[in-house]
């Protein structure tokens, strides 16, 4: 047997390990075993293409499992896999390729590919980084300390250009891996300790008796992989990504190891460097000691003050965390304070002392001085928050001022808009009003406000922001506050959200790309809320598994901004917005209310949009009778060019109320968003242009709806589709007349026009 896999896994990975299963019966090369430690019985599993055996361990930990598994194993080598990570289907193959190459002192790196992305999507991240073989490798490691097969060929010294000139080039090409040897073995210590993704041999291990620490529950394999490196002469890392590294985006549920929220993380962590130092103290190998001692003198720095002075979770009983660093620290020589700054060496030196309470004020005192130099690095910035955070929050609370933010700053509208709208008219001149608005849109909030009585616009993270944000008595927001926000005893905060959900949300959602923190952020943001607005007892339901949020302090009124939906003064309204919009009063209105897509990611916060329909034929078919009024997503920043279609379209998707929009169409036409939800208060036709329907729904994100079955409309895949139907929109009422009327009692009923009185009545206390 070539190859041994070596899994653990915890009673709760069924799911994970019938994935990775399925990952390895893929496989182009079936020439391994797979050794399971789980104590779970009766694993449902059924592999043909190669024998899996399953081990059970005491005590329940980790490096247990671990233990079990090396111990069962019968592989020539041995391939740590993680239980939710995965390999791509070529990596067997290309290791056995190379096994020529190997020796029984040689550790191979399957090069790591870290995501938080679904499948689908990473696997087409790997092929595109590994889709050109004359581009230099993608790495985290620093380029200088990369080696193709030969040693002395190296990039710094070879001009681009002339690379393939290169025969040493041309070997690294063809045989797909960098060597790492001498001082590169030990040049990035981090990564090299991780298990998942390294091939050992079993000779090695058996060689050095090397075992993972049974009692150290979040760091057994340190001290494994320190007596493993002692044995290696080399290190090859395939140059190509054959190895998926899946990170856990529920912190709050399912938790990884560096995820979990543990008193004991520095204790252990602090144990396992010891027993390590303690192993190359009794060795000849002072490179090893040296990279090791550095790079753990390093991560205090940078980590262990922070957490000290700010009083994590993660720190226990700082004294006994104190005594075993200062055990630690006797065990090093100089060189291992060379990477740090005087004053870190000192703290440190107090430790080794025992002057642990001098330790504790000046490490207080160096972290402090990291932020005096944020505050000249920021612009300021941090200043700001630091006297939010130090002093503003600590001033009265003024009990007559509300603060109010939609849309993060960048519009006067939704749910906060109304409910303001609702308090100036019934408690005209009781109140200061405060809007958030940010740099690019201050200017335009404010001119929207300028005759408002009692109303102030403030520039979202200036200094009168973080004033008002810490005295003021109300807080109603439409999407999340800030992390660093502290809700201060007395003061009320309404969270009034943005929407019925179609797609899931927050903690119904499988994979989050791009954001491994947010199901942690959202989590500790939520227990600062009072009450959270519901618009039907659909979202009732949903909001308290999605956010995990208690229904007891849900407010179930409807949502304010559909007030004006069913204003009695709708048609003079939607006359006053289309002559404001310049659009004719003789012509129907096509409003078209697109999603963003998880995928057409940009940056933080920003989305890529592709314009679907054709506008062109739209407009040569329809523009005697209708015009078409684009209203694209917040998240969406590109400008989309329309300059070819005259006055058949307005794009209004910088006008804030969508409410508004809403009266003056005569139709609507989008996809995944949840504007349809509101927009059928109207009882006018939807259609759902749902172009990547089978995509969305298979991949970026689930739905809460069955779209075939509850919807009010047709979904529609192509343009001409969505024109057929307008043409013929009266056979499109009449066919889904009877699925609009349930839809509208199922979603509508608490629509009434006086959600803003029933909010405003619990903010103010009065019912």
């Amino acid at each position: 047997m070539k190859f041994s896999i070596i899994t653990a896994s915890s009673r709760r990975d069924s799911r994970r390990l019938l994935d990775l299963e399925s990952n390895l019966e893929a496989q182009s090369d079936h020439d391994f075993e797979w050794i399971i430690a789980c104590n779970q019985s009766n694993l449902d599993l059924h592999s043909t293409n190669f024998k899996i055996k399953q081990v059970h361990f005491s005590p329940d930990t980790l490096g247990a499992a671990l233990n079990q598994a090396v111990k069962a194993a019968s592989g020539e080598d041995l391939i740590f896999v993680d239980v939710d990570d995965y390999m791509t289907l070529d990596a067997i193959k290309d290791l056995d390729a190379m096994s020529n190459q190997l020796d029984n002192h040689t550790i191979i790196d399957l090069n790591t590919y870290d995501t938080y992305e679904p499948k689908n999507i990473f696997i087409n991240s790997i092929q595109k980084n590994n889709s050109s073989e004359d581009a230099l490798p993608q790495t985290p490691y620093k380029i200088n300390n990369f080696h193709p097969v030969y040693r002395e060929f190296s990039y710094a010294n070879v001009p681009l250009n002339n690379l393939n000139d290169y025969p040493d080039y041309q070997t690294w090409l063809k045989d797909k891996y960098w060597i790492y040897e001498g001082t590169d073995l030990y040049s990035q210590m981090k990564p090299t300790l991780m298990m998942a993704g390294k091939v050992i041999p079993a000779s090695m291990i058996k060689t050095t008796g090397a075992q993972f620490d049974p009692y150290n529950h979040l760091y057994p394999n340190v001290n494994f992989m320190i007596l493993i490196l002692l044995q290696t002469d080399r290190i090859l890392k395939l140059s190509d990504y054959h190895y998926v590294l899946v990170g856990h985006n529920d912190p709050i549920n399912d938790p990884s190891l560096c995820q979990i929220n543990s008193s004991h993380r520095w204790s252990e962590w602090l144990n396992a460097c010891l027993t390590s130092i303690q192993i190359l103290n009794h060795s000849n190998n002072y490179q090893l000691k040296r990279a090791f001692s550095q790079f753990t003198i390093i991560y205090l720095h940078r980590y262990f003050y922070k957490a000290i002075a700010m009083d994590l979770h993660s720190v226990g009983s700082i004294h006994h965390d104190f005594k075993l660093l200062q055990h630690y620290l006797t065990e090093l020589d100089d060189a291992a304070y060379e990477p740090i700054n005087p004053l870190s060496k000192h703290i440190l030196t107090n430790i080794e002392n025992g002057h642990f309470n001098l330790a504790r004020r000046k490490m207080s005192l160096l972290v402090a001085s990291r932020d005096v130099r944020s505050f000249i690095k920021d612009d300021n910035q941090t200043a700001i928050y630091e006297s939010y955070r130090l002093l503003l929050r600590h001033l009265p609370v003024n009990p007559k001022v509300i603060i109010y933010e939609s849309f993060i700053g960048r519009s006067y509208a939704d749910n906060p808009k109304y409910i303001y709208l609702y308090i100036q008219k019934h408690y005209p001149n009781q109140f200061i009003h405060v809007w958030i608005a940010d740099d690019e849109n201050y200017d335009k909030i404010k001119r929207e406000l300028k005759t408002e009585p009692n109303t102030i616009v403030v520039r979202k993270f200036g200094f009168e922001y973080m004033y008002y944000l810490a005295t003021s008595k109300y807080q109603i927001f439409n999407m999340r506050q800030p992390r660093w926000f502290i809700k201060r005893p007395g003061t009320t905060f309404i969270e009034t959200w943005h929407g019925t959900p179609l797609k899931h949300l927050v903690f119904d959602e499988d994979n989050i790309a791009n954001a491994p923190l947010y199901k942690k952020g959202f989590y500790y943001q939520t227990k600062q809320w009072d009450h959270l607005l519901t618009d039907n007892e659909f979202s009732y339901n949903v909001f308290s598994h999605a956010f995990m949020y208690p229904k007891n302090k849900m407010l179930k009124t409807g949502y304010p901004r559909n007030d004006i939906l069913s204003n009695p003064h709708r048609d003079r309204i939607a006359r006053e917005v289309k002559l404001k919009l310049g659009i004719p009063l003789d012509k129907k209105v096509i409003l078209y209310a697109p999603t963003w897509r998880d995928d057409q990611y940009l940056g933080a916060g920003k989305y890529n949009f592709q314009l679907k329909l054709n506008i062109g034929k739209m407009k040569r078919v329809l523009g005697d009778r209708y015009v078409l009024v684009l209203r694209t997503h917040y998240f969406v920043t590109n400008h989309l060019n329309l300059a070819n279609y005259g006055n058949f379209v307005f794009n209004e998707s910088g006008y804030d109320d969508i409410s508004e929009l809403y009266l003056i169409a005569d139709l609507l036409i989008t996809d995944y968003s949840s504007v349809f939800f509101d927009y059928a208060n109207l009882k006018r036709p939807i259609l759902y242009f749902a172009y990547d329907y089978d995509r969305y729904a298979g991949v970026l994100r689930g739905f809460y709806l069955n779209m075939q079955k509850d919807l009010p409309g047709p979904i529609l895949k192509t343009s001409d589709q969505v024109l057929s139907a307008i043409l013929h929109i009266g056979q499109v009422k009449a066919k889904y007349h009877d699925r609009y009327q349930k839809f509208n009692k199922r979603f509508n009923s608490w629509d009434d026009g006086h959600a803003a009185k029933r909010v405003v009545d619990v903010i103010l206390n009065h019912k």
